[in-house]
């Protein structure tokens, strides 16, 4: 599993060990896994701009 990419639409982390589950898909921290509800950043790797993109 630490291979796989983070289920967060447009992030491109991988999920490890500490992965969060959430509706049967892996996400790489809490601020994916609830859609970045309040504009959250991406907390798993510097850069990442998934957050951006999600509008929920």
């Amino acid at each position: 599993m630490s291979n796989q990419t983070c289920a967060c639409p447009g992030c491109t982390c991988k999920v490890g060990a500490h992965a969060i589950v959430r509706h049967g898909k892996h996400y790489c921290c809490q601020a994916c896994a609830s859609h970045h509800a309040n504009g959250e950043p991406c907390t798993s790797t510097e850069g990442c701009d998934c957050a951006k993109g999600a509008h929920h």
